[in-house]
């Protein structure tokens, strides 16, 4: 990527010219789809709980029931969002914040590389670019815990490898950082797995005691914490109860065929790579930093893959669970771009690395959306206008909170329970919906309501572009008046 003739900059900066304008489309496009997932909804609410005094980690019998059941980071993290004035805006920020989170991380490890900080700094965001467009899709237009655990995580591993033996303050810092990725996602933990397998492959024996001391020093200062401002029955409910009791799913091979591009491009492929390297001698050494980078990069893929495949056949578990190839796509980077030397064959590797990942995102590319996608919200301001604090949005907390100026149940967090097999009694569950209730509106593609069993009452539908519309059915016309 690097050179001083004509000839042979030409190709190298094309790509990272071609990789800039790719990513930022991508970004452009994620950030106005970004509002149309009630997902995103449901995972920021927990922070407007907490910024309103509730505890977004609900008893049984208590509420209003949340979608959160990860450690209370990403809810910190989020914070920020909270101060937008409208349901729109909200997620306008959480989208930025969701930015920040996947790529502030890669930005660090690419522009603090010891091994790239020779090299011109056009190799370094074209490490970043290439990363933008090679993440999974769905990491940028939906939040999730997921995203802090491995940008924490990530960060960790980073600071583990700075030195071939690392001091005192590397050893605090990677664990403090840790530490944040375990309260950010319970998973998280089996990466001390991988850390300290890295710190015994380099022969830095000595320092695993005292990096687990680091760990368990920061982790109860962090639980200390929680249990001060959440409760203890709080956090255990809703941290390991409730997860724990998720059922796993009943079509193993359904769960399989529902996502196989993704499973190909995350799993098998890197898979298939990493044995490649292995067989054809081309696997990084552990004298460089990029070398052990890439060394413990891929120690967090190993680890982190069964406990992904894990919790992907739970009932409601997905492909952002699979936290492997999220680590080892900048270990990837990094070890590939240190180990050019800006030859002509460089510069053709790094012109078709660039016609990949462009590729792979050329939907995203080619679409450009005009504007974000928000017309939901209008729609459902029309609907709050003839309805005031009368109608709950099970799928949309953001849009009554906004609009009533209280949070009530968020579906998601009424079917976690229910599938946690907690019963939920009518009293409890009518106690945190708006208590003069004309209407429940849904998104107009879904099909199956979960609630509205619960509010059987609420039968007849009115339906428009956005929204579906539950109201009492008008009681039938009094015979002796007619």
């Amino acid at each position: 990527m690097t050179g001083t003739k004509p000839s042979r900059i030409a190709g190298p900066y094309l790509a990272l010219i071609a990789t800039s304008i790719a990513g930022l489309l991508c970004l452009w496009t994620a950030w106005c789809e970004f509002p149309i997932y009630s997902w995103n909804e449901a995972r920021l609410v927990p922070a407007f709980a907490l910024r309103d005094g509730l505890n977004p980690y609900p008893l049984l019998g208590g509420g209003p029931l949340l979608t959160w059941i990860y450690g209370p980071v990403g809810i910190l993290i989020n914070l920020p969002a909270t101060f937008a004035t409208s349901a729109a805006g909200a997620l306008h920020v959480a989208s930025l914040v969701n930015f920040v989170v996947l790529f502030l991380p890669l930005a660090l490890i690419f522009f603090g590389s010891a091994d790239l900080r020779t090299r011109s700094r056009s190799v370094r965001w074209f490490a970043l670019t290439v990363a933008v467009l090679l993440i999974p899709r769905p990491n940028l237009v939906l939040q999730v815990a997921d995203h802090a655990a491995i940008a924490f995580g990530l960060l960790s591993c980073w600071w583990l490898v700075r030195n071939p033996r690392p001091d005192r303050s590397q050893l605090v810092i990677a664990a403090l950082a840790c530490t944040l990725a375990i309260w950010s996602k319970q998973v998280a933990v089996f990466l001390c797995g991988a850390q300290i397998a890295y710190l015994l492959m380099t022969d830095n024996r000595a320092a695993v005691p005292k990096y687990l001391l680091w760990l368990a020093v920061f982790n109860f200062a962090a639980l200390g914490i929680s249990v001060r401002a959440f409760g203890w029955s709080n956090l255990w409910l809703n941290l390991v109860a409730i997860p724990g009791r998720l059922p796993w799913t009943d079509d193993l091979l359904a769960r399989i065929t529902m996502r196989p591009w993704a499973l190909l491009a995350q799993i098998a492929l890197p898979c298939a790579g990493l044995v490649w390297l292995r067989v054809t001698g081309r696997w990084p050494g552990r004298n460089s930093e990029s070398g052990r980078f890439f060394l413990i990069t891929v120690l967090a893929f190993a680890v982190m893959l069964p406990v992904g495949f894990a919790a992907f056949f739970k009932i409601g578990g997905d492909t952002n669970l699979f936290h492997s190839w999220d680590y080892l796509l900048p270990g990837l980077l990094l070890a590939w771009l240190a180990a050019e030397k800006g030859s002509k064959a460089a510069h053709y590797r790094a012109l078709g690395v660039a016609a990949i990942a462009i590729a792979l995102r050329w939907h995203d590319v080619i679409s450009f959306p005009t504007k974000p996608f928000t017309g939901h919200f209008d729609a459902a301001d029309q609907l709050m206008t003839t309805h005031p604090h009368r109608i709950w949005f099970p799928r949309n907390p953001l849009i009554t909170y906004y609009a009533d100026g209280k949070l009530w149940h968020s579906e998601d967090g009424v079917q976690t329970r229910f599938l946690a097999n907690y019963g939920l009694r009518e009293a409890d569950f009518r106690r945190h919906l708006p208590p003069h209730l004309e209407g429940i509106a849904y998104p107009a593609v879904i099909e199956f309501p979960f609630s509205m069993p619960l509010l059987s009452e609420f039968n007849r539908e009115i339906r428009d572009r956005f929204w579906t519309l539950h109201v009492r059915s008008a009681p039938a016309p009094d015979k002796a008046q007619k």
